[in-house]
């Protein structure tokens, strides 16, 4: 702050300020050598740079004397003249002056007045054209027509490629029933009322999935210790007590009394809900012989290492479905993608692959 006296009613700044202004100013001008030092040594062959000065001549006289004023100071210029003179035109001509014999040799220095350009811009009388005359004296042939046809109407022949995204996920690809890709954009929740807002199928399955991943091995579940567990998520702010009442304690118990659950309690290694990325070919999606690939990420759900070092893979489904086999067919893409992340991942071989499905409220081995 300014310092003021109010007896004389006068201010002034303080020595402390004057430092902090002084600073601040040489650090704004190393951050403007930077960027003109990057802007200056990324052309590869020419680089054209123009200014404007209003009386080039007579500031050019004054710069030379200042620069015979100040001398190099360890081979550099003096840093008086970098401070005041602050334009980046400025600096350059400080360079191209201070060692003209040198600067010379890969530097062309051209200067031009209003006049010059004014010059440059000559003018053109107007010519007058008769369009239709000359659409008449150049006329083409069919031939020629038809091959300006075929052109405007080619395609690309990779245009699928063009559409096809680089990045995908595991839902998004079982999802996929047509061939055509379309994007499309749901309403942002903002827009919606809140009592409009209500939980879907697949919201409901996640609070499910998310209360199996929080079971414990270690404890022998009973229904109301399951509903501890959902009553403990909502104290932790997982979950919502509206959406603590949408999961079903009956089948969360129900998985542990599972022959997996059985086998994961006694298991050398667990792991639940682990991101993974992996690679494939475009083709395998798309159906299309296309040599792109796409990146698809996933979530495993859970997969252990029994007490015979077998690899073992699960993925929760909350599907309402009659027949075990529904499974099967609408998720063994999605579960090959899984398997084949975790192999290349583990350099290990999976075992055995599970579906449980809390609606069946039973394991299925695919």
């Amino acid at each position: 702050m300014k310092y003021i006296d109010y007896e004389k009613q006068v201010q002034y700044d303080t020595l402390s300020k004057r430092a902090i202004r002084n600073q601040t100013f040489i650090e704004t001008l190393s951050e403007e050598m930077r960027i003109l030092y990057v802007a200056l040594t990324r052309a590869k062959e020419k680089l054209i740079i123009t200014g404007i000065k209003k009386d080039f001549e007579k500031q050019k006289e004054k710069l030379l004397q200042q620069i015979e004023r100040y001398q190099k100071q360890n081979q550099k210029i003096n840093p008086i003249l970098v401070k005041k003179y602050i334009k980046y035109i400025d600096w350059i001509l400080l360079v191209y002056f201070y060692e003209p014999s040198q600067v010379e040799t890969i530097v062309d220095l051209k200067t031009y007045t209003k006049k010059d350009v004014l010059d440059f811009c000559e003018k053109r009388e107007e010519e007058n054209i008769n369009l239709l005359e000359m659409m008449e004296e150049h006329k083409i042939d069919e031939e020629e027509i038809a091959k300006i046809a075929s052109t405007l109407k080619d395609t690309y022949a990779y245009e699928l490629s063009t559409k096809i995204p680089t990045k995908s996920s595991v839902t998004k690809i079982k999802q996929r029933e047509e061939e055509q890709i379309e994007v499309s954009f749901p309403a942002p929740k903002f827009t919606k009322q809140e009592k409009e807002i209500k939980l879907t199928g697949a919201q409901k399955g996640t609070l499910l999935h998310l209360c199996m991943q929080k079971l414990d091995e270690k404890i022998e579940y009973t229904l109301e210790k399951v509903k501890e567990l959902i009553h403990d998520m909502v104290d932790k702010e997982m979950i919502t007590s509206k959406e603590a009442d949408h999961i079903n304690p009956t089948a969360v118990l129900k998985f542990t009394q599972s022959k997996i659950w059985q086998d994961i309690k006694q298991a050398k290694e667990i792991q639940k809900e682990k991101p993974f990325y992996i690679t494939i070919p475009a083709k395998e999606v798309y159906q299309e012989d296309v040599p792109e690939n796409i990146l698809v990420q996933g979530m495993i759900d859970l997969y252990y290492i029994n007490g015979q070092d077998e690899l073992i893979l699960v993925d929760y489904k909350t599907d309402f479905v009659q027949t075990e086999q529904e499974l099967v067919d609408k998720y063994k893409k999605q579960l090959e993608l899984y398997q084949r992340a975790l192999e290349n991942a583990l350099h290990k071989k999976v075992n055995h692959v599970f579906i449980y499905s809390t609606f069946l409220g039973k394991e299925i081995e695919v």
